[in-house]
């Protein structure tokens, strides 16, 4: 009996310290999370409209559109990804580092301008996840292309390799 509770005693101690380092690791981390912090929800447009208000999920097509239009385009995946191929003149800002590209990249953005965001994949959320962050920010008109880098490279657009 005297070793379960030993056991047991040892093991809420472990518990509690693992806790109270991912709590402080989360306080100093320069993309730690804010559990306190208030979500605004981000209202999603359903129809062709353009997003005048919040985010717009677009197709391949629409996607090719509006690049070709000039609109900023920010790509959400990692260097790496990026660095083997992007939409052309796309602006690499990492969702999981977006401590580190914030500072580069949103002197490059008005919030009063339409603002593109793509992923890998269709199945990726990381082009979802960013422009809500983006629109918490302030940037409230924002396309989504959820087909991705993959989806714009089958469809046979042109690409651009190499870092930024």
């Amino acid at each position: 009996m005297k070793i379960l509770k030993a056991a047991i005693f040892q093991a809420i101690a472990i518990l509690a310290l693992a806790l109270i380092a991912g709590f402080a690791f989360n306080s100093f981390s320069r993309n730690g999370i804010d559990p306190f912090k208030e979500r605004e929800e981000v209202p999603v447009a359903s129809d062709s409209a353009a997003a005048d208000g919040g985010m717009r999920f677009i197709t391949v097509e629409e996607a090719r559109a509006v690049v070709e239009s000039g609109v900023p385009v920010i790509d959400a995946r990692r260097k790496e990804d990026y660095d083997e191929g992007h939409i052309p003149g796309a602006i690499l800002f990492d969702y999981y580092d977006m401590a580190s590209y914030r500072d580069q990249v949103l002197p490059l953005l008005s919030p009063d301008q339409m603002i593109m965001v793509y992923c890998s994949e269709p199945t990726c959320e990381d082009s979802e996840l960013l422009a809500k962050e983006l629109y918490l920010l302030g940037y409230k008109k924002l396309l989504v292309f959820k087909g991705g880098y993959e989806e714009w490279n089958a469809a046979g657009f042109p690409v651009e390799r190499g870092a930024p």
